[in-house]
C-alpha cells in the first residue's frame, strides 16, 4: 500500500506530488484504464471507482481516478482527503482537458491502474471513455428502470470489444435477493456478463463517504469490504483492472 501523508498539489495540475517526483518519468509500463460506467444516476458509479482505486492502493498500485463526471463527487472526495492529510489515490478533475491527454500524463508518471468515473446520461461521454480504456466496469442497482438503462451501456459497451462486466451494487439483503434473481435472468437472456460477487446494500458505504473513505479503509473487516475484494479479484482474473 502507497504511504499516506500530507500532499501539496502541482501548479494548476490536480496531481499530487508523489506522482510528480516518486516516479521517474518515462519509466512507467502501461497502465490498466477501466472505465466505471452507469447511465442511470445513483447506481454508486462513484463508490464502485473509489473501491477499486483504493484496492490497486491495497495492492501496492499506483492508482489515480479522473473525474469526468460533472457532478464532482469523486472530486470533492479527493479534495476532503487530502485536506484529511491522505494524499492517495490521486483525483484528478477532467476538466476541459481530453481523457488522452491526462491518461498519458498519469501514465507518465507512473500510475498501473487509472480509473474514469464517467459520466450518467451521456453516450458522447462514454465512448470517449471506452476509446481510451482496456476494460469496463459497468454498475447497475438489480431493479428494472436500472437494468433497463444497463441494455443501453452494454450496447455502447459491446461495441468497443473491450473486457467488461456489470457490477450489482445496493442488492437487497437476506429474503429480498429475488430483486438480483430476476436481474440476473435478464442479464443472461441479453448475454451481459456480470460479476458473480454483488455488493449488498449497507449504510456503511454512505458513512464511509462521510469521512472521506472508502469501504475497505473505514470497515477493514466488514461484510462489506471483504464483497469488494472478491470483486477486485474476479475484475482481476477477467483483465478488465
Amino acid at each position: 500500500m502507497l504511504p499516506y501523508g500530507k500532499v501539496a498539489l502541482a501548479p494548476h495540475r490536480h496531481v499530487p506530488l508523489w506522482f510528480r517526483h516518486h516516479v521517474a518519468i518515462g519509466d512507467s509500463a502501461m497502465a490498466s484504464v477501466v472505465s466505471v460506467i452507469s447511465q442511470k444516476g445513483g447506481a454508486g458509479k462513484t463508490t464502485v471507482a473509489q473501491c477499486l482505486a483504493i484496492e490497486a492502493l491495497r495492492q501496492g498500485m499506483a492508482a489515480a481516478i479522473i473525474d469526468a463526471d460533472p457532478q464532482k463527487s469523486a472530486s470533492d472526495w479527493g479534495s476532503q482527503r487530502e485536506q484529511a492529510g491522505i494524499d492517495a489515490p490521486a483525483v484528478i478533475s477532467l476538466g476541459t482537458r481530453s481523457l488522452r491527454t491526462v491518461v498519458k500524463e498519469l501514465q507518465d508518471r507512473g500510475a498501473s491502474l487509472i480509473v474514469i468515473d464517467t459520466p450518467p446520461h451521456s453516450a458522447p461521454a462514454i465512448n470517449a471513455a471506452l476509446e481510451v480504456s482496456t476494460g469496463a466496469a459497468m454498475v447497475t442497482r438489480p431493479n428494472p428502470m436500472d437494468i433497463r438503462a444497463l441494455e443501453a451501456t452494454w450496447a455502447i459497451v459491446d461495441r468497443m470489444k473491450k473486457p467488461s462486466a456489470t457490477i450489482f451494487t445496493q442488492t437487497p439483503p437476506g429474503n429480498r435477493a429475488k430483486a438480483l434473481s430476476l436481474a440476473l435472468g435478464r442479464l443472461k437472456e441479453l448475454g451481459i456478463p456480470h460479476c458473480p460477487t454483488p455488493l449488498t446494500y449497507t449504510l456503511s458505504y454512505p458513512y464511509a463517504q462521510a469521512e472521506a473513505l472508502a469501504i475497505q479503509e473505514r470497515e477493514p473487516t466488514s461484510k462489506a469490504r471483504a464483497e469488494v475484494a472478491e470483486v477486485w479479484a474476479w475484475l482481476r482474473r477477467k483483465a478488465i483492472v
